[in-house]
């Protein structure tokens, strides 16, 4: 008896897929953490410059935006009172 040749078993040659060039959700949460780390960093040695060219504590948080309790608490995180 002959074996049928479409009965056999051949494997298929392997299908590459190219990955999805969709980012997740995920993905641009953490590219927007990772901006907005970098962000606060900038944010924190333009209040460092602008306490040492003398500008007070109330000018630096209307020019920058911030609150006054966010610019004392940067100054005292870089142990400026």
């Amino acid at each position: 008896m002959k074996a049928d040749a479409r009965n056999t078993c051949v494997p298929s040659p392997p299908v590459w897929t190219a990955p999805s060039t969709k980012p997740s959700g995920e993905m641009l949460i953490r590219a927007k953490l990772a901006e907005y780390r970098s962000m606060c960093e900038e944010r924190d040695s333009l209040i460092l410059a602008a306490k040492k060219e003398g500008l007070s504590e109330v000018a630096i948080a209307e020019l920058s935006g911030h609150s006054r309790n966010t610019v004392r608490s940067v100054l005292r995180s870089h142990g400026i009172s």
